[in-house]
């Protein structure tokens, strides 16, 4: 795995390198990086000047509230054990991206921009990351039907050349991309765990020595199940894609349910849904929400692939993380170009329009869910202090103490003592029990 200075710094500071980290700081997230590298770029700097250069002279004017000078150095520290990973990884045949990567995945870049993951490990056909095709998700423990279907989608995606994209988890996801594989077709896989163990698995094998398969992640190849991870590489599975279809789901409950209102609300792309009469299904509610039904027949898949009315584009200039960086570095500035453009005032509402809307039509919306996802994602690299926490999550302490309670009294975090942190309660004890089981 050959990487340039620029994509080793980017690994050091982003990236959870395992037993490494123990004693060592947490890697930056995806909105800490965001920060971090349009400040380097407003400084005239980029990430590998760090490898090579006095850290606190040009670090001195940095003023972040979580990404602190001492924080930076500790992650750099680690190059030995980055250096021994990448050895093992590359010999699996794993490789790596970086968003300043021509490759890099352009859809996760426009869709998500500074939420995208600075780094994507992987394996088999990177080509087909910037491809697109039909997101297929659903339960892990999806009925023979459903699971009938989902195979049978897979073949027709193969006999017409559409990508199937999913999660990789045992059920829906596997089936869909098995059902592709096993017909000529081609799938990517976006795996919330053990890439290196599935890049030797022999059921993916031979689709990756054919070109006919790409397995990603955004975590740690070798890093086993974690809620946090499960739950957040959802978004990604959506923002390769070109349209989706959720075969089942549970409402209220579970990752295939989280992951599609997440869609429905950022609308990146159309969503679809199988019929379903089972008891507690939650494909019925997703098309009250605005998902539309699965038609009975559909002649080609590419019709699914329907254009939203109202398609947000932005120039190429305006988006961060899209400029390529030059075999010369050093002469180039960090990947991440300028922050978001302000976003538009809302229009104003006539006078005769204050009245307000129906009770039935009327939907309060529960801010707890989203902050669930969000703290699931930032305890996913070890225990956090709750002033930390407000600050990362910038909001009132009160309000944010209110949800981290709730949230033990669920039993999704547990609460230490002597100082007072939260971190995720057990993966091993609580992956089936604490958002449902088909993350």
């Amino acid at each position: 795995m050959q990487l340039s200075a620029q994509a080793q710094a980017i690994l050091l500071l982003t990236v959870s390198l395992g037993k490494a980290d123990i004693g060592a700081a947490r890697p930056l997230s995806n909105a800490e990086w965001a920060r971090f590298a349009i400040w380097l770029k407003q400084s005239g700097l980029e990430p590998a000047s760090l490898l090579k250069a006095d850290i606190d002279a040009l670090l001195s004017n940095l003023v972040d509230r979580s990404v602190g000078i001492d924080r930076i150095k500790m992650l750099l520290g680690r190059g030995a054990a980055l250096g021994l990973n990448l050895e093992k990884w590359q010999r699996a045949g794993l490789w790596a991206l970086t968003r300043s990567d021509p490759q890099y995945p352009e859809r996760l870049k426009r869709r998500l921009r500074s939420e995208c993951p600075p780094v994507l490990f992987g394996c088999g056909n990177v080509d087909l990351l910037n491809q697109g095709g039909l997101a297929v998700v659903g339960s892990r423990d999806a009925n023979e039907n459903d699971l009938q279907f989902t195979d049978s989608l897979g073949e027709k995606a193969a006999s017409q050349g559409v990508t199937i994209v999913s999660g990789g988890a045992r059920g829906v996801d596997q089936t869909a991309m098995l059902g592709a594989l096993q017909h000529g077709g081609q799938a990517v896989g976006i795996l919330a765990d053990s890439l290196l163990r599935s890049a030797m698995s022999s059921q993916y094998r031979r689709s990756i020595m054919s070109g006919d398969l790409a397995l990603i992640t955004p975590f740690n190849p070798e890093a086993g199940f974690n809620v946090g991870n499960a739950m957040g590489r959802n978004r990604y599975i959506y923002c390769l894609a070109d349209a989706a279809v959720v075969i089942s789901s549970t409402t209220n409950k579970g990752g295939t349910w989280a992951g599609a209102l997440e869609d429905l609300k950022s609308a990146w792309v159309p969503l679809w849904a199988l019929k379903s009469e089972m008891p507690g299904s939650g494909n019925a509610e997703l098309v009250k929400r605005g998902a539309k039904w699965l038609p009975d027949e559909t002649k080609s898949l590419t019709n699914l692939f329907v254009k939203q009315e109202t398609p947000i584009e932005m120039p190429a200039q305006e988006l961060p993380l899209l400029a390529p960086v030059a075999d010369n570095q050093a002469d180039h500035p960090a990947e991440d170009a300028a922050p978001h453009p302000p976003k538009p005032k809302r229009a104003k509402k006539p006078k005769d329009a204050s009245a307000k809307a129906p009770a039935e039509q009327a939907e309060v919306v529960d801010p707890y869910p989203a902050f669930v996802e969000r703290l699931a994602e930032l305890l996913s690299s070890g225990p956090m202090k709750p002033s930390d926490i407000s600050a990362e999550l910038e909001g009132k302490k009160t309000q944010v103490n209110g949800w981290l309670k709730r949230a033990v009294e669920d039993g999704r975090i547990e609460k230490l003592e002597r100082p007072v942190q939260y971190q995720l309660v057990e993966a091993k004890i609580r992956q089936t029990s604490l958002f449902g089981d088909d993350l």
